[in-house]
């Protein structure tokens, strides 16, 4: 079955809505949303959404952890931040796909962590969030999926060693690479 786009009505002008192929609905636009701080994004992304949070949720961190209540989110946050050295982080989301037939919105965000010590290197980083929401259009569930390892490494401020690292090792890695292809073990 063909649908046209212009079935629906957008309200923001910017809004690109479209069909996949079994004919789901998909809606992909942009947004500017920039904080200053978990709490205050996560309510700004939801307003831009049209979304609202409760009080409870279940918060996937990684598949690390579960956290059940928005006030226990924002906590764990601000304790992990402080503990590996982040005075403060700037989150930003630049467009969301949302799904409405599955009630589920999917953004990437970047955060910018300004360092507790001077010496530490501000890091930008990207994070993927999934969210889905009920009825009543409250956020019922959020996966955050995100590079622990090079998330860890910013941290200790090793990731640019790792970076220099990897850019003497790829190319001996790829001499063997086409070594072996040569070999005929790989057609």
């Amino acid at each position: 079955m063909s649908r046209k786009s212009s079935e629906y009505k957008a309200t923001n002008p910017l809004t690109h809505t479209q069909y996949i192929s079994d004919g789901r609905r998909i809606d992909t636009a942009p947004c500017n949303v920039e904080e200053w701080g978990l709490r205050n994004f996560v309510l700004r992304i939801m307003e831009e959404l049209d979304l609202n949070i409760g009080t409870d949720v279940q918060f996937n961190m990684n598949s690390n952890a579960v956290i059940n209540k928005w006030q226990d989110v924002f906590l764990a946050e601000k304790c992990y931040t402080t503990v590996l050295g982040i005075s403060r982080r700037k989150y930003r989301a630049f467009s969301y796909i949302h799904e409405p037939a599955k009630k589920l919105c999917y953004l990437m965000l970047e955060e910018e962590n300004y360092r507790s010590v001077s010496w530490m290197p501000t890091f930008t980083f990207k994070v993927m969030v999934v969210c889905w929401y009920d009825d009543t259009r409250r956020v019922t569930a959020v996966d955050v999926e995100y590079d622990q390892l090079g998330f860890y490494m910013h941290c200790l401020g090793a990731h640019a060693l790792h970076q220099a690292f990897n850019r003497r090792v790829t190319p001996l890695a790829m001499v063997f690479l086409r070594l072996y292809v040569k070999s005929g073990v790989v057609s």
